[in-house]
């Protein structure tokens, strides 16, 4: 899951900050001083602290025997540090070269008037995620969406409209094909429409217990709750990754959704983003989740679908499955001579 405090600054760097790298000179001076800091923040911040020492060792040992000696790019210097990285396939662990200038006080700047009002742009334009709201053919409903962002009460407010659109479909579809994650409580915020008021969800871990975060559906939503009977179905592709994941795999173990599509990435952790240098970022994973159902996770094995189909063939198999369901628990009437009618015509000729 990302930390969108971090993502938003990252994304207004290039109209906040004017200095560019054009003239950065890549000299082993630097590249060592790049290696030691991302060294040390594995030892001291990575969640698992034995997995973070092994991608420390894997890579010193690779800067020892000239792995980045020829790197003169710095874009392609922070991708190979990254593969190194990769040894502990944590794919919330990263590092990124910037062309615009990072603030040196990055990581403890609050954000200003102005900021604040270009990250609140930032979420109107995308919609809080929310891409596409749809009535399908048989009273089906669709959801589309692309991010997990998050912004007390507009974010609430975005979904709220999105639901109540839906509130008479007799099934939702939700499309998490194109998401790649997002905030933790816009996750905990959809969660809310389908799951039982305070039921226990997961608990996010940090490498100092004491910090450690629980979270519960909301007793109260600003929509229309969706009801713990309807069915709903989750179309996932490879590209689902991390917040996105967490909502197939939380409805998943409670039964409360069917997966359809291609497994998952296989991200679970939330990650802070640190500052290496006036160029460089890391992503530093300092917290991972545990489902209070299945006391595990999705990370690294992703969540496997009920139905693994091509992604792009998902929302076709999603929807003629949903029919039949319907169909077969509902008694004669016309509703259910629609639905037919629906599967018939589209689905089965």
């Amino acid at each position: 899951m990302k930390n969108w405090r971090y993502c938003f600054l990252i994304l207004s760097l290039c109209v906040c900050f004017s200095a560019n790298s054009e003239d950065l000179e890549l000299g082993d001076e630097l590249k060592e001083k790049l290696i030691q800091r991302v060294s040390g923040l594995l030892e001291e911040r990575y969640i698992f602290p034995e997995r973070g020492r092994v991608a420390m060792s894997e890579l010193q040992r690779r800067w020892s025997t000239g792995y980045f000696d020829d790197i003169e790019d710095p874009r392609t210097f922070a991708n190979r540090i990254t593969g190194v990285l990769d040894v502990i396939s944590d794919l919330h662990l990263w590092v990124s070269y910037h062309a615009v200038a990072i603030p040196d006080d990055y990581e403890y700047r609050s954000p200003d008037e102005e900021q604040r009002e270009s990250d609140a742009a930032l979420l109107r334009r995308r919609n809080f995620g929310i891409e596409k709201v749809e009535r399908l053919p048989g009273n089906l409903g669709l959801l589309e969406i692309r991010d997990m962002f998050y912004e007390p009460g507009t974010s609430e407010q975005a979904l709220a409209v999105a639901m109540e659109f839906l509130q008479h479909t007799e099934g939702l579809i939700i499309d998490l094909r194109r998401n790649g994650g997002g905030q933790p409580e816009m996750v905990n915020l959809l969660l809310s429409y389908f799951l039982v008021p305070e039921e226990p969800i997961a608990t996010l871990h940090y490498r100092d217990g004491p910090q450690n975060r629980e979270f519960r559906a909301h007793d109260s939503l600003a929509g229309p709750y969706y009801t713990s009977n309807r069915p709903v179905y989750i179309l996932t592709s490879e590209q689902t990754f991390s917040g996105a994941e967490a909502l197939a795999y939380h409805l998943k173990v409670r039964e409360r959704a069917t997966v359809v599509g291609e497994r998952t990435s296989g991200g679970a952790h939330l990650y802070e983003s640190v500052r290496l240098h006036e160029h460089f970022m890391m992503a530093i994973p300092v917290a991972y989740a545990v489902d209070l159902v299945s006391q595990a996770d999705w990370q690294y094995i992703g969540v496997r679908p009920d139905l693994e189909v091509p992604a792009s063939q998902a929302l076709v198999d999603a929807q003629r499955l949903m029919l039949m369901q319907l169909i077969a628990s509902s008694k004669d009437s016309p509703a259910r001579r629609e639905k037919e009618a629906v599967l018939w015509s589209n689905f089965l000729r």
